[in-house]
């Protein structure tokens, strides 16, 4: 039943590491020239260089295959674990091989629990999707949309660890902090807490960087309390095509 709805989460939670990665680390940049001898920085043109940024990992990131491992749990319970093999076609198509599926060749129950069974599915499948689109708008999918968490932006630094933080991003009371590593510019982690429909949603997004410099969601959890759903996806193995 959750393997009709996983992939629109996940999509969305693709879309924020892709949106941010390039961001921390040109933030990180915008609070060095912050001293008292040099002039404030330029954030138009800063977003302008993140968007451009983020667009050029998108196409290093066409030179790979890896695995992706994507979990659901309700109620602590797994009910659905896939991995699928991860590349992209000469023409740049993404493509998606089933590698194994835990919820392949499972029987449907028929009659009304059939009936019970569909009408709680198409009520996930139209849930997911909308928490799909929430969590694509904190990508920041635009210059102007960049430049807005540029400017409210709140940096916190302890040692080389530097915790870029924003406060209703989105929508109201939601926060997103992105932590860096200021010596290496690396991005490591992004925490989001938002709602939808009045329900808490938790993720927390962690990166890594291949030798190459190309930045990469290694581990994404999503958290639904109020709906006892918790949704992992892992990407590894990146081998060059």
């Amino acid at each position: 039943m959750m393997n009709s709805w996983h992939a629109r989460l996940a999509t969305g939670f693709g879309m924020i590491v892709l949106g941010l990665s390039t961001l921390a680390i040109s933030q990180e940049e915008v609070q060095e020239q912050e001293s008292p001898e040099q002039a404030p920085p330029n954030k138009a043109l800063l977003a302008t260089e993140i968007n451009e940024g983020r667009m050029n990992n998108a196409a290093q990131m066409r030179n790979y295959s890896w695995n992706t491992r994507t979990e659901i749990k309700m109620d602590g319970e797994v009910k659905s674990s896939k991995v699928e093999l991860i590349r992209f076609t000469p023409d740049g198509e993404l493509q998606k091989a089933v590698v194994s599926d835990s919820a392949a060749g499972a029987k449907k129950p028929r009659g009304v629990r059939g009936k019970v069974a569909a009408n709680k599915k198409k009520g996930m499948q139209e849930w997911g999707a909308e928490l799909g689109q929430l969590l694509q708008q904190y990508s920041l999918p635009t210059s102007g949309s960049i430049l807005d968490f540029l400017d409210q932006a709140t940096v916190q630094r302890t040692g080389n660890m530097v915790n870029l933080v924003g406060r209703n991003v989105i929508q109201q009371d939601d926060y997103m902090a992105i932590l860096l590593d200021a010596s290496t510019k690396q991005l490591k982690i992004i925490t989001v807490k938002t709602s939808l429909d009045g329900d808490a949603v938790d993720v927390q997004i962690t990166s890594k960087n291949l030798d190459d410099g190309l930045s990469y969601t290694a581990r994404q959890v999503v958290k639904v309390p109020a709906k006892k759903v918790e949704l992992t996806i892992e990407n590894y193995d990146f081998r060059r095509q």
